[in-house]
């Protein structure tokens, strides 16, 4: 997190507890902040709204929507999508291409 207080981070915390989490968990799925920067929230879906085809369509509409009206600071929601076993399959691949 740079250049943002801890304040606007636990009030973003404080919307996705009350407004969002509520309904990505009634599809067994949770958000994360991952970053705040100036103008740009970073967060990863989690649980099955990771793997869900309309999280960046329906489901990301609503929470850029909800973010960014009760936000007006920030101009961007962004979705990290890339899995952490992905991501680690990527790294295990390029260490044995280069052995």
């Amino acid at each position: 997190m740079t250049d943002v207080s801890n304040d606007i981070r636990q009030q973003v915390e404080a919307l996705l507890d009350l407004e969002i989490r509520p309904a990505l968990a009634a599809h067994d799925g949770n958000i994360m902040i991952q970053s705040i920067d100036e103008g740009t929230i970073n967060v990863k879906l989690s649980g099955r709204c990771s793997t869900c085809p309309s999280a960046l369509t329906v489901t990301g509409n609503f929470i850029r929507e909800k973010i960014l009206n009760a936000f007006p600071q920030f101009q961007t929601v962004v979705f990290n999508c890339v899995s952490e076993d992905l991501l680690q399959q990527a790294r295990d691949m390029l260490r044995a291409s280069k052995g």
